[in-house]
């Protein structure tokens, strides 16, 4: 069912935080404070608890290439989808940081309201990146381990 936008209810939940975020964002670019961005990120990182909350993660990857003009891989990661469709930032690496680095407060299960303390109690957004790359392997790397080491599936 449809509502006057012609969108569906779960479609524009995901609208309204979408934009809720690019708030965060702009503010965040225009922003001259060293830790500006650590505002912005726990913004996605409460975006991405509201879907999760919801049940809302599966359809954001499905609508963000036709609704929030947001390019998808097949493997992407819903808090990558919520940076590629709010981010300001030009570059990629950064986005890409910041995107371990939310995984791995994921994982941790962190707090939005905790993000700030836990990001500056682990080195930073670099730390927390590395930090997730030491402690849980990308599906893929596993996925080529497997397949370079058939002997290991059972």
């Amino acid at each position: 069912m449809t509502n006057k936008t012609g969108l569906l209810p779960s479609e524009q939940k995901i609208v309204e935080r979408i934009a809720k975020v690019r708030k965060a964002a702009c503010r965040a670019s225009e922003s001259k404070r060293r830790f500006a961005e650590y505002r912005y990120l726990r913004s996605v990182l409460r975006a991405y608890d509201y879907f999760s909350d919801e049940e809302l993660l599966s359809r954001l990857s499905e609508i963000a290439p036709s609704l929030l003009m947001t390019p998808v891989r097949a493997d992407s990661h819903p808090l990558r989808i919520i940076i590629e469709a709010t981010c300001i930032q030009p570059d990629v690496r950064m986005r890409s940081r910041w995107t371990r680095a939310l995984e791995y407060a994921v994982a941790e299960k962190i707090d939005p309201k905790e993000l700030m303390r836990f990001i500056r109690a682990h080195n930073g957004i670099a730390g927390c990146a590395e930090l997730a790359s030491k402690t849980k392997a990308r599906h893929l790397s596993k996925v080529r381990e497997l397949t370079r080491f058939p002997d290991l599936i059972r």
